[in-house]
């Protein structure tokens, strides 16, 4: 603001501000690219997450909202009639059959289904007779079978081996071995196993969330629907939070953005501001004030903003149009775009706020004496009188003159580096085999259970045994399988648990029995978290051991058991029989999931004195899984009702998923940086050009180029070295303390800690590139002028 008293000398910053840039062009290029690049960044975080966001929320709105189970097709028909829903779908599990060494999961699904749940396109059609099916597109690469629809191909879905013609074929994304396999409504009804038909809907007429739950629970009650055969989408009734977020995390991640782009922009005003102090000091000597000196920088600054912002939301834009097209949303962008612009310019606000008063604070006497490192060499000389000038000690001075400059700049490499540690180091310490064995039964290679049964058919199952004695001992005889493990359990309910409001009315529960060696074994030590686990105990005390699995008995089914209480089962055979509580055990994985009770394996005949064999798990271990060893265990396992389930299949899921997570992590690292290296030019560069004089000097009393060129390398060695230390050092302890922090969790499996010799190797050799092409540059630039004129030369 111009008072009426005042002279505008607007016009006169302007000039003087514009020719500065002008004038320096390779600081406004630095300048401007630094802050597109975090521009660029911020706003690809933000307008990515706008855009998959609203791609989330509309596969929502399109998709189911509640639905209920255990129906026949009559029922189906009659909620169908009711006339409330605007649309819906039912399907039936079918089981899973064996083919070769893949699993095929095998359901009728309704047209309308494959919509509302959002399955993926279909080449061709959907079956309609029973030698008809439809089989998603990775089972024919799988098999190397050609994939056009039309084609015959024979497999046994439970009934035998028999022809069937392709009809549809499954768009869908699969990388493992288990196949999705549709059947007509009518093959369904045909296999005689009245299995269950389940039914999804969307609610007639649009309502806020909670009115429609509610509506929908009062149309159940009216239908005669009970409530544990209802379910509802969580993903739907949780759209209004997901609408409504307001994405802090991604904000949270732009704003560390902005710190590291802060750390840059300060160190290239602050270089720009000390190597014009002369300038500025001539300007007060003509009667330039400070305020009209620290106007220069601030247009100085608007003027590099400005061009910079909108060049760098250009990009994310773009990004964000090719990676989710169809979803770009003016309002959630702009709003964005606005944040980020917002946050930019604080930061650069910020950033130059100690360079700007640097320039309003020199009196013009200091500025005319001043040089690029005149104000910078530290608070004393030194006294020693003689040194000997070697081309590493002259790097040395030069690198030590400015302490702060070179602080900042290694700063954001080291940053950078300690980052890059932590990010490879959790990549090459977590162990995808591990992590997928300590989820998948006892660390074997292969699981075989009753995967699709429970209650009552698991115990009919039992009954005859097709996990028995025989087939344990067939698998064992195959090569390359060491030994094979095998676990007692059986299937009762528990009616105090179905009588809690909210639980299933006749839910199932698995019961483990363990034999006395393997009790001994697995509880001792920290094993039992109160009461006893002794054997014979629990065999004479009618005692039974309950494992909560943390909190998921509670969560799960609301309860919870103390040493003292009492359990009453019930058997499929009408038998029960009240146990007492005298232990409390952490949970042993042996199979897929966690089993709440334990009972010792003799007191199993007790409950189901009919069942001569109660395994329930069969675990299969190996030193080296091979494909050949993968068939001969699927074709080992005639009854289709055994599920073979393998450890590689887990394994590359869990690899899928960790490739993806750390291909954003390495991206924001990557962009990092950028940053680092552009402040490290900007320090080289500028240390070259405003040395122009100190140079000639040294070339003067004979310095030869070759020893200029090696006195340069090692300027920015030091800058290479001080990081690459920080890496090792800093970067090092974090890395452990990040993997440390993952292994106590658990959820990684165990992480054995592995140095990142080959990321920190290109690491170190993307610094040393910089700087050899800093070195060839540099000399190169030196001879553009004769010795006489560098001699010359001023800042």
């Amino acid at each position: 603001m111009t008072w009426p008293f005042e002279n505008d000398t607007s016009a006169v910053e302007k000039k003087l501000a514009s020719r500065s840039i002008k004038a320096d062009k390779r600081r406004s290029v630095f300048v401007i690219l630094t802050i597109a690049l975090a521009v660029c960044l911020m706003g690809t975080l933000c307008f990515l997450y706008s855009a998959q966001q609203l791609k989330t929320l509309d596969g929502i709105l399109g998709q189911y909202q509640a639905g209920c189970g255990g129906l026949t097709r009559e029922e189906v028909a009659r909620l169908v009639d009711a006339g409330k829903f605007e649309k819906w779908g039912c399907t039936v599990e079918a089981g899973t059959a064996r083919h070769e060494d893949g699993v095929l999961r095998i359901s009728f699904v309704s047209p309308e289904m494959i919509d509302l749940m959002g399955y993926g396109e279909i080449t061709g059609a959907y079956p309609q007779r029973e030698n008809e099916l439809c089989v998603e597109r990775s089972f024919f690469r799988y098999f190397d079978l050609s994939g056009e629809v039309g084609q015959t191909v024979a497999l046994d879905l439970g009934d035998g081996e028999k022809p069937y013609t392709v009809t549809g074929i499954l768009e869908a994304e699969n990388d493992s071995r288990i196949f999705t396999v549709w059947i007509p409504e009518t093959a369904v009804e045909a296999d005689g196993r009245n299995a269950p038909y389940e039914l999804r809907f969307r609610f007639a007429g649009g309502m806020e969330p909670d009115q429609l739950r509610s509506d929908i629970e009062q149309f159940f009650t009216e239908m005669g629907i009970p409530e544990d055969r209802t379910f509802y989408s969580s993903s739907y009734f949780g759209m209004v939070d997901l609408y409504l977020g307001n994405g802090m995390e991604v904000y949270a991640a732009a704003a560390l953005i902005a710190v590291v782009c802060a750390i840059v922009i300060y160190n290239i005003f602050y270089i720009s501001v000390m190597g014009k102090l002369r300038e500025y000091g001539r300007l007060k000597v003509l009667g330039t004030t400070p305020k009209q000196l620290k106007r220069v920088v601030k247009r100085e600054r608007r003027f590099l903003t400005a061009i910079a912002v909108p060049l760098g939301l250009i990009c994310p834009a773009v990004i964000a149009l090719i990676a989710v097209p169809g979803y770009w949303s003016w309002g959630d962008n702009i709003r964005s775009a606005v944040v980020v612009s917002l946050l930019t310019y604080g930061t650069v606000l910020i950033a130059t706020r100690k360079p700007m008063a640097m320039a309003g604070k020199v009196s013009a006497i200091e500025a005319i004496r001043a040089t690029a490192y005149s104000q910078q060499q530290g608070p004393s000389v030194s006294k020693q009188l003689h040194r000997r000038l070697t081309m590493p000690r002259l790097a040395l001075m030069n690198f030590s003159r400015n302490r702060k400059k070179a602080f900042v700049t290694t700063l954001s490499l080291g940053l950078t580096g300690i980052l890059l540690l932590c990010v490879s180091a959790y990549a090459n310490s977590v162990d995808v085999k591990e992590m997928a064995q300590s989820q998948f039964g006892d660390r074997s290679q292969y699981l075989l259970q009753y995967e699709d049964y429970a209650g009552r058919e698991f115990v009919e199952i039992q009954k005859e045994n097709p996990l028995g004695q025989t087939l344990r001992e067939e698998l064992a005889a195959l090569p390359g399988v060491d030994y094979v493990t095998a676990y007692s359990l059986t299937c009762v309910e528990i009616p105090a648990i179905s009588a809690i409001p909210g639980n299933s009315e006749h839910e199932p529960f698995v019961v483990r029995g363990i034999s006395q060696e393997d009790m001994a074994e697995m509880y001792e030590g920290g094993g039992v978290l109160e009461g006893t686990a002794d054997y014979r105990q629990l065999l004479d005390g009618d005692g039974i051991l309950v494992c909560p699995a943390g909190s998921a008995l509670k969560e799960i089914y609301r309860t919870g058991y103390q040493v003292g209480d009492s359990i009453t089962v019930s058997c499929y055979n009408g038998q029960t029989k009240t146990y007492t509580v005298m232990g409390i055990v952490q949970d042993v994985q042996i199979g897929s999931s966690s089993h709440f009770f334990i009972l010792p394996e003799e007191e199993l005949s007790t409950l189901y004195p009919e069942i001569l064999d109660f395994t329930g798990y069969v675990n299969l271990h190996t030193e080296q899984d091979s494909d050949q060893l993968r068939r001969a265990v699927f074709s080992a396992v005639s009854d289709q009702r055994v599920a073979v389930s393998g450890l590689e299949d887990l394994s590359a899921e869990l690899e899928r998923g960790l490739r993806g997570e750390l291909a954003r992590d390495y991206g924001i690292l990557a962009f990092i940086f950028v940053f680092s290296l552009i402040n490290l030019a900007n320090t080289l560069i500028t240390n070259l050009l405003t040395r122009q004089q100190e140079f000639g000097v040294f070339q003067s009393v004979g310095m030869s180029n070759r020893q200029l060129s090696r006195m340069l390398s090692f300027e920015c060695l030091y800058y290479v070295g001080i990081t690459l230390l920080v890496t090792l050092t800093l970067g090092t302890a974090c890395s452990l303390a990040v993997c440390r922090v993952f292994d106590r969790i658990g959820m990684f499996g165990t992480l054995t800690y592995h140095f990142p010799v080959l990321q920190v190797l290109l690491f170190g050799a993307a610094l040393l590139f910089v700087q050899s092409v800093f070195s060839v540059c540099a000399v190169r630039y030196t001879r553009r002028l004769s010795l006489v004129e560098r001699i010359k030369a001023t800042d």
